[in-house]
């Protein structure tokens, strides 16, 4: 192997390694529902940030999937929040997931836009 190809293969490691933002992405809750429809984060991230609209009164929590259609569960982690009626920035821990549904503990009364992107420090 030679110098040059090592050089590459150490900088494909450090690629790999390296800070990744993922694009802004949409999770939108209908009027008197509880749950966003399945958003593709676009890539496998260790962290979700999410700007939160002001929303009915509730918590909110992160659910996952393997799949973009394939069922989703509550990932019990940091992906909480205190009941609130929202207004405010997070970042929560995904673990490296890439497909994610918003869950509210309350029906909201009108349609909510959260903005979301995956992001690997």
């Amino acid at each position: 192997m030679s110098l040059e190809d090592i050089e590459r293969k150490l900088q494909e490691v450090l690629d790999a390694r390296a800070s990744k933002i993922g694009k802004w992405e949409v999770a939108e809750i209908a009027a008197s529902g509880n749950v966003s429809g399945a958003v593709d984060l676009g890539g496998h991230f260790g962290f979700l940030h999410i700007v939160i609209p002001t929303i009915t009164s509730a918590q909110l929590e992160l659910q996952v999937s393997k799949e973009l259609s394939g069922t989703y569960q509550d990932l019990r982690q940091d992906a909480l929040t205190d009941l609130s009626t929202g207004g405010f920035s997070d970042t929560w821990k995904l673990g490296g997931w890439r497909f994610i549904k918003i869950q509210s503990s309350a029906a909201q009364t009108s349609a909510v836009r959260f903005e979301v992107r995956g992001v690997t420090y």
